[in-house]
């Protein structure tokens, strides 16, 4: 006899020995098919469990059955095809070699069927484990096999059963997968993975068979037959014998599973859950009883359940009373109000519900009770809070729309209490006119199914209006269907003649203030938000369509010149929290400068103020500042507008060290062209000799007119005499050159007389004094400025 150990494939030296026929057992080939399709349909059902098992360990229960079944099937389609396959040589069969090649299937399957390498590996790598199980599991066993022969085996047909075993277990996984996903649990559907899978199996072992060939040696003998369809007969019966076992381990595994799931929420939930025959003896209790009867779950077996509901119950009754009645109420179950009694005697509310689960005579019957104490406590408590509310509340039945609740603030709109109330409808308590409106209203809400705002709704109750502002919404059922309408109002009537009266107000005063010309705004200093009225705009001359709506806008239309100053004051008020007052020039889009006088107030985040238009009253205080420092023929500063210069020069001179020197001068010549042109030819010669010294004289002088025909000009910042010339010689020919009128060229000329200080005089009237002395003692002594040359 000659054992396999190894893989042989055909050489030339084995081609030329005989091969030794082989025969087939057509039945056994079936049945090991069968036996293979079997094994997989069991395994795929196994792994539908690992799918959808939570509990700890479960799912590696399932696992391991499952690869444990479809490694040992696939075994025993293995052995079973071996058997019918038929030599005309004794066979024997290694035992402990046969036993190890179930290890190569039982691994591979467990590889295939695991939830956590079916996450991490993909289909492919499955698949070739898969075929290189099923591969292995063959070859393995078949080097078992021990005869007196040579057994060699086609290269390409060897390779040819593994890859059928690879790409059909590829689709029967696939297959699974997908049936997996999308949940399909239909008989076919399994039974096509399990042919799939079949044929992998099956294909690759008579693949594997045919690749085979067995060459006849010196040692072989020949017999006449083989019978081993008792073995197979053996080998399939315990295999149906495991696959009895198997499934009645998942059967009692599911139903021990479902009855710890039950009891964990049994024991969760908060209502009470008993059973009880139709004696009502009571079998079983959940520990909600503890907390809800005071009983202890075991306390209560084998007691009467009219223990825990001393109350009469119809349903309860029809069970206790007659076994017949409660074959026409088993499978059903509905909810009563009825009262418990508490292990103390104490009676509370309850709602029970009794359905039955079997349909014998005896029951048994399941009872849910629920404790309504705390309920009713809240419902208390609610019904407290809805009759105190401060806003009316009125509950009308949906289909009729009659009233069946009013709180107290409702009875005291209506004038009448809630007993009053209940059951009347809007005919019955308001105008004709007014309740064929609120009933429409009523209906579109029931029918739109939405909630209804209504501001500020009028409503006349005994020659009395109020306005109402409502909300109204459908209660529903649940079965959500409309039971009630709810009606929340609340009457806003001083809230709106308030709000007139402040409208009103607001009208009056906008009125008072376009009158006025005044400008109302509001800046919330945080936001930075800028509120303008019209006249805002039309103050600052910025369309509403192009205001932005914040602090720039008014910011940038400030004037340079006052901008800083402006805005230091505006953000020192609001650091302090005062008022905020200044007058200011804005520079207007078309390039104008408009006078505004701004005062503001601070409130909580916001200053809010007016702007009044103060142009017209600037422009007239300048106007009279300057009548009061000008001459209102020529122009000239007058005697006041000198002093004052004269006063700051002085000051200067005690900072510098340098002189200001008084050049005083009278007209000459004047008297004969004012007599005998006349006045306005005269203001025309003054006006011409001031425009002449003011032109003349630098910058830093100042040029005065104090008498009909005197003029001074100051002259400052003195260093000699040969300034006090040289300006004297300019001003005097600029008075003497001919004078352009109707009447022709006049001409005039000028006595002057100057005086220095500090040198002359200490203070501006002597200053003054002295010029006008030394001018008149020019004109007495006939000294003329005709001797100044002027070209």
């Amino acid at each position: 006899m000659i054992e396999h150990f190894k893989l042989h494939f055909i050489t030339d030296q084995l081609s030329g020995a005989q091969v030794i026929p082989a025969e087939y057992n057509l039945l056994l080939v079936f049945a090991s098919i069968l036996t293979a399709v079997f094994a997989s349909y069991i395994s795929f059902l196994l792994s539908a469990r690992i799918k959808h098992s939570y509990l700890k360990n479960e799912s590696q229960i399932w696992t391991i059955m499952a690869s444990c079944f479809l490694g040992i099937g696939i075994w025993g389609m293995h052995f079973v095809g071996m058997l019918a396959y038929n030599l005309p040589i004794p066979i024997e069969y290694n035992i402990s070699i046969t036993l190890i090649s179930i290890l190569p299937s039982v691994f591979a399957s467990y590889i295939v069927l695991s939830p956590v390498l079916q996450t991490n590996k993909g289909l492919l790598f499955r698949s070739v484990l898969m075929g290189a199980g099923i591969g292995s599991m063959h070859f393995v066993g078949m080097m078992a096999m021990v005869m007196p022969a040579n057994m060699a085996y086609e290269p390409w047909l060897f390779s040819l059963s593994i890859l059928v075993a690879v790409v059909l277990s590829g689709l029967a996984l696939k297959i699974n997968e997908l049936r997996l996903a999308k949940g399909i649990h239909q008989t076919r559907m399994n039974l096509v993975v399990a042919l799939v899978m079949g044929s992998a199996i099956s294909g690759m072992h008579y693949i594997g068979m045919i690749s085979m060939s067995v060459f006849e040696t010196e040692y072989t003998t020949y017999v006449t037959t083989h019978d081993y369809s008792t073995l197979a007969q053996l080998i399939i019966i315990i295999l149906v014998a495991l696959s009895l076992f198997v499934l009645g381990v998942v059967e009692l595994r599911a139903r021990s599973l479902l009855s710890a799931k039950l009891k964990a929420v049994l024991n969760t939930v908060q209502d009470v859950v008993i059973s009880f025959n139709n004696e009502g003896k009571i079998e079983f209790a959940n520990p909600a009883a503890i907390h809800v009867f005071g009983y202890q779950p075991h306390d209560l077996i084998g007691k009467h359940i009219r223990t825990l509901i001393p109350e009469r119950s119809l349903e309860l009754d029809e069970i206790l009373r007659d076994s017949q009645l409660s074959k026409r109420t088993a499978g059903k179950s509905s909810s009563r109000l009825l009262k418990g009694q508490r292990a103390n005697k104490k009676r509370f509310p309850i709602t029970l519900t009794i359905s039955s689960i079997g349909k014998k005579e005896s029951g048994p019957y399941v009872a849910t009770i629920k404790d309504l104490s705390d309920i009713r406590n809240q419902e208390a408590f609610t019904q407290t809070i809805f009759d105190n509310l401060p806003i009316m509340l009125f509950v009308k039945d949906a289909e009729h729309l009659t009233f069946s609740h009013v709180n107290k603030a409702g009875e005291q709109l209506l004038g009448k209490n809630k007993d009053q109330l209940i059951g009347l409808n809007d005919f019955d308590i308001f105008s004709n006119e007014q309740a064929v409106s609120f009933v429409q209203t009523d209906r579109d809400v029931l029918k739109s199914d939405e909630t209804l705002t209504i501001e500020e709704k009028p409503v006349t109750i005994d020659g009395n209006t109020h306005y109402l502002r409502t909300r109204k919404l459908t209660i529903k059922d649940s079965n959500g269907k409309a039971q009630y309408l709810l009606d929340v109002s609340e009457d806003v009537t001083e809230l709106k003649q308030a709000k007139t009266e402040l409208e009103n107000l607001h009208q009056r005063m906008a009125m008072a203030a376009d009158a006025a010309h005044i400008g109302i705004w509001e800046w919330n200093f945080e936001t930075n938000e800028l509120i303008w009225d019209d006249w805002m705009h039309t103050l600052f001359e910025i369309p509403k369509s192009e205001f932005k709506g914040d602090y720039s806008a008014w910011a940038n239309s400030l004037h340079p010149d006052e901008y800083e100053d402006v805005t230091n004051k505006l953000k020192l008020a609001i650091l302090n929290g005062e008022e905020f007052h200044a007058e200011f020039q804005i520079v207007l889009p078309s390039g104008k400068t408009r006078y505004i006088n701004a005062d503001g107030r601070i409130y909580g985040n916001s200053m809010i103020g007016v702007n009044f238009d103060i142009t017209k009253r600037v422009m007239a205080e300048k106007k009279i500042r300057q009548l009061a420092q000008t001459d209102h023929l020529t122009g000239l500063a007058n005697r006041n507008a000198l002093e004052r210069f004269i006063k700051q020069e002085f000051a200067r001179v005690e900072r510098t060290g340098s002189k200001v020197g008084c050049l005083y001068f009278d007209l000459d010549k004047f008297k004969p062209i004012n007599d005998t042109h006349g006045h306005a030819t005269g203001d025309k010669v003054l006006v011409e000799v001031a425009k002449r010294l003011q032109d003349t004289a630098r910058k830093t002088d100042c040029v005065a007119r104090i008498g009909g025909d005197e003029f001074v000009v100051i002259v400052t910042d003195i260093e000699n005499q040969v300034q006090i010339n040289r300006a004297l010689s300019r001003l005097i020919c600029a008075i003497k050159a001919p004078i352009k009128s109707e009447c022709g060229d006049l001409f005039v000329e000028a006595s002057v007389g100057f005086a220095l200080y500090p040198d002359d005089a200490q203070s501006f009237d002597e200053l003054l004094s002295m010029a006008d002395k030394r001018m008149y003692d020019q004109k007495h002594h006939c000294f003329s400025c005709n001797a100044i040359s002027c070209k």
